[in-house]
């Protein structure tokens, strides 16, 4: 199944940028899609057309500063959020990666709208939250 893997440079710290993006159930703190509910390990997120998208954390290391989490209704996919220490520990890098589980005729058009749609916005809010 393919993999699309979107990737930052931050000038922060990986344990700062991890404040931020290490609460699985609340992004609110970095990523600009709201969040209309979270309850233990699900989190339910509003898309700017304004439909709702329900995902699962799978998998949660705070040592190692990464996620895995699960859709759970609409795009058949997994993903995984991960940062690496760069520079001596001055830097990081925030890796996002998502993979898909569909039909591989639909799947570079999906790819295509996530990276652009979600990831990259995710990422640039994340950069400037940093800025």
């Amino acid at each position: 199944m393919p993999t699309l893997s979107v990737i930052a440079a931050i000038d922060v710290p990986a344990a700062r940028i991890w404040e931020a993006v290490g609460d699985f159930e609340d992004p609110s703190a970095w990523h600009p899609w709201p969040v209309d509910e979270h309850t233990g390990d699900e989190r339910r997120l509003r898309t700017p057309d304004g439909t709702t998208v329900r995902e699962r954390l799978v998998e949660h290391d705070a040592a190692g500063h990464s996620y895995r989490y699960r859709a759970l209704d609409g795009l058949p996919l997994s993903g995984r959020l991960a940062l690496e220490s760069i520079a001596g520990g001055t830097m990081c890098l925030v890796v996002w990666s998502v993979r898909f589980e569909s039909a591989p005729a639909e799947q570079l058009p999906l790819l295509r709208e996530l990276e652009h749609a979600v990831l990259r916005p995710g990422l640039r809010s994340l950069r400037e939250a940093f800025g």
